[in-house]
């Protein structure tokens, strides 16, 4: 939520900002206008004054200039262009001589911070006898330009920092229901998920969300009971003939054992019945785990690390086969290690009993979870059998094919999941197992 709100802060600052700059820079091309105005205005209203004056006391074609025509700034040329009386700023001297010349009337540049006008003297008979530069220094106008555009820019890095941080305020107030929210709706489909938020019919974005995760939080409470339910009808279902198997082995495994030398029952009988009780047992001890998943799927207890299974894993390397196992991750699995080594066992018999040479089996970190990789250098799933590997019955050797749907099964019920990876080197075949991880503690793994 915290970069979503940043996200909010910064497209709030960014359109203040660009609004106040085209406000700036609209109302500093008005002042920039509106100066230049005023000061042409006020270089006509100079040089009529002082044109009129000029005119009443000149006769005939003798230009008379009284001292009340003059004022700082102003200056009188004959005909010739030669100054008469009065006259400009120094640096502007150079620019009227060429407006007195070219005979122009109007505004013209005279300088840095200088704007000059001329204007025409004529006698009674309307024939030009003389011409009249005034000055204007536009230094305060510009000055004045300069203070406002400073308060502008002042003004507007303010306004962005206040819209910021009110915007900043505004969405964490706002987006904070909205945190809690997601925060109680995790915790209840961890931990209980009788709970819902009851907010009543949607009338706002906060109630329409609501009723969003209610019914989100009913379909997974309705996923996970019919999960637990089934789990727990197939692992009944299966208890029963399978302790009739194992009996039966065992009994016969006893009279194998107590028969006589000679008497047909050779060591090869003997190891098959082994390995029959020994599967018996090991299925005997999945369905008691599946078992107690179903039962007690929130046991407190329920967390390991994988380190846990890393014997059980390495009990499964056979001559002929070299097993790379590197399962030494530090953060705990949201699960037991009973149901953690019943979705990875699988996996790994699996990939032992398809690989040529070598299978390795490795942990990483990835959002969360642990993802466990395991690869085989075998020929690898086919295509017709990739769709449908995990469906309980489907086996592309001798297996029962029940292997990896128990698995995925397994994971599932702790949240995790199995499923065919991307190939490895040399296009070998991968299994990746993801289990959820519990958060790290502040003060270490």
């Amino acid at each position: 939520m915290s970069s979503f709100r940043r996200r909010i802060v910064t497209s709030t600052a960014l359109s203040v900002a660009g609004l106040v700059a085209v406000v700036g820079l609209v109302l500093h091309l008005l002042l920039d206008a509106t100066a230049g105005r005023d000061v042409r205005e006020l270089l006509q209203a100079r040089a009529t004054a002082s044109v009129q004056l000029i005119e009443d006391a000149s006769r005939g074609s003798r230009l008379r200039v009284p001292a009340t025509a003059l004022d700082p700034g102003t200056g009188v040329y004959d005909l010739e262009g030669r100054p008469v009386a009065g006259g400009v700023p120094r640096q502007s001297e150079r620019d009227a001589a060429e407006l007195v010349a070219s005979g122009a009337t109007g505004t013209a540049s005279g300088g840095d911070d200088v704007r000059l006008l001329a204007a025409p003297v004529l006698d009674r008979a309307g024939e030009r006898i003389g011409t009249v530069v005034v000055s204007q220094d536009t230094d305060p106008y510009e000055r004045s330009e300069g203070y406002v555009t400073a308060a502008i820019i002042v003004l507007g890095l303010l306004a962005t920092a206040i819209a910021a941080v009110v915007a900043g305020r505004v969405a964490r107030r706002a987006l904070a229901p909205v945190t809690i929210m997601a925060e109680r709706a995790a915790d209840w489909s961890a931990h209980d998920l009788s709970h819902r938020f009851d907010l009543g019919p949607p009338t706002d974005e906060l109630t329409t969300l609501a009723a969003t995760l209610d019914r989100l939080l009913d379909r997974v409470a309705l996923a996970i009971r019919s999960e637990q339910r089934l789990t727990a009808e197939l692992a009944h279902e299966l208890r029963t003939p399978l302790a009739g198997i194992r009996g039966s082995a065992d009994l016969a495994l006893l009279r194998a054992r107590g028969a006589a030398p000679g008497t047909g029952v050779d060591a090869e009988l003997r190891a098959d019945l082994e390995a029959i009780s020994a599967s018996a047992q090991a299925m005997g001890e999945v369905i008691t785990t599946l078992l107690d998943l179903a039962r007690h799927p929130d046991a407190p207890d329920a967390s390991c690390l994988l380190a846990d299974v890393v014997e059980r894993v390495q009990a499964l390397a056979p001559d002929g086969v070299r097993v790379a196992i590197d399962l030494h991750h530090p953060q705990r699995i949201a699960g037991p290690a009973d149901v953690v080594a019943t979705a990875l066992m699988p996996l790994v018999e699996n990939a032992v009993r398809h690989a040529r040479s070598h299978v390795e089996i490795t942990a990483t970190s990835s959002a969360g979870a642990v993802v466990v990789r395991v690869g085989d250098d075998g020929t690898g799933v086919t295509e017709e059998l990739r769709d449908r590997i995990f469906d309980p019955g489907s086996s592309g050797a001798d297996g029962t094919g029940l292997g990896l749907a128990i698995a995925r099964r397994a994971a599932r019920s702790i949240g995790g999941e199995v499923r065919i990876g991307d190939p490895g080197p040399e296009g070998t075949t991968v299994f990746e197992l993801r289990l959820p991880t519990l958060p790290l503690s502040p003060g270490g793994s």
